[in-house]
């Protein structure tokens, strides 16, 4: 049986008014391109191999083969990392009573909770009315703090929700240092924040249709 399969070659439908030259540029143009995403490919696969062996990756290396945003976003999470470890010794005064405030609507909220077990629907409505009033002017609080200062959204798990009536404490950021089950926040080393990002950039390139 012969096999018909022959080598394909890309080809490109000539636009009106464009000459040979110009139709060949676009083309050469086009391979370049994906030679180059190609190229890219391999050069974050290899750091990828060597972050998940346990091989260092230098700093230099990585912004070479990520894009500033991409090399950003370490610095910013190794940043945080280096905040939880602090503990509450740099912990900003607005975070302090951030934590105060949400402690004080958690309390209500558990006290709503257990009236309303108890059979006392009313009692319960009042005091989770007044849990939810609470928890709305933290947001809006912890909000303008925020405004003024940048900085303190690196102290807090995950971005501030819309205050709104079915706003609850669970839903509420919580302190990259606290303890609590609801905290978001795992600790990782920069190794382990590099090989994400590297991944991170890789899924980005494969999804890139360009």
């Amino acid at each position: 049986m012969t096999n018909t399969t022959k080598n394909s070659k890309l080809q490109f439908k000539r636009k009106d008014d464009e000459t040979n030259a110009q139709l060949y540029a676009r083309g050469q143009q086009f391979v370049g391109a994906v030679q180059q995403k190609q190229q890219r490919y391999i050069a974050l696969a290899e750091l990828k191999t060597q972050l998940r062996n346990g091989k260092h990756v230098q700093n230099r290396t990585l912004q070479t083969h990520l894009t500033q945003a991409q090399y950003s976003a370490i610095q910013a999470a190794w940043t945080q990392q280096q905040l939880i470890r602090s503990g509450s010794k740099q912990k900003p005064d607005a975070i302090k009573h951030y934590e105060a405030e949400l402690n004080r609507a958690q309390l209500q909220d558990i006290k709503a909770k257990e009236l309303y077990k108890r059979g006392h629907a009313d009692g319960a409505a009042t005091v989770a009315e007044l849990c939810t009033t609470q928890i709305q002017t933290l947001v809006v609080e912890i909000e303008a703090a925020i405004t003024n200062d940048p900085t303190l959204s690196q102290w807090l798990d995950r971005p501030i929700p819309t205050a709104d009536s079915t706003l609850t404490v669970d839903q509420m950021p919580r302190a990259i240092t606290s303890s609590s089950k609801s905290c978001r926040v795992v600790r990782k080393s920069k190794a382990e924040i590099k090989l994400e990002a590297v991944q991170a950039a890789i899924h980005e390139l494969m999804q890139d249709k360009d």
